[in-house]
């Protein structure tokens, strides 16, 4: 007669998305613990995809108590703004970008912003190029020529 395996509890997971599969991050028996570790988790890490799963042994497996069965309870997925499953309320969304263009009035479209002229420090750049070339030319003049 083959030995009977005890019954094995019921244990949550937390998994995190690797490339095409998950990464087991904590297994735990108390679905209130692991729910905390899992809001922690979303909060610590908010565009990440995290899932707490329900495991239960498969007991008709032969394979020595390592197989289980998953039940999904929560899902986070970073491009729903919120937890899937947990009620929470997504992100407000973001007030635009305040354009503070010269001269822009409040019907100009983004097109005619895109066609601002925008002047360039000429007169910066020429003082800068000016100021390198003295320097340079002192420095040779010193340094550079041979002496007697």
């Amino acid at each position: 007669m083959a030995p009977v395996a005890a019954a094995q509890p019921t244990r949550f997971a937390i998994q995190k998305a690797r490339g095409k599969g998950w990464k087991t991050l904590e297994v735990g028996e108390d679905l209130d613990h692991a729910r905390a570790r899992f809001n922690l988790m979303v909060r610590v890490n908010p565009r990440a995809y995290f899932r707490l799963i329900q495991l239960d042994h498969n007991a008709g497996a032969g394979g020595d108590g390592i197989e289980f069965n998953w039940k999904l309870i929560e899902l986070h997925d970073p491009n729903q703004g919120g937890a899937a499953g947990t009620g929470r309320p997504p992100a407000p969304p973001r007030p635009p970008p305040r354009v503070a263009a010269r001269g822009a009035t409040k019907g100009a479209t983004a097109a005619s912003l895109r066609r601002e002229r925008v002047p360039l420090p000429l007169r910066f750049y020429a003082a800068v190029v000016l100021a390198g070339l003295l320097i340079g030319g002192l420095l040779y003049l010193r340094y550079g020529l041979p002496g007697p």
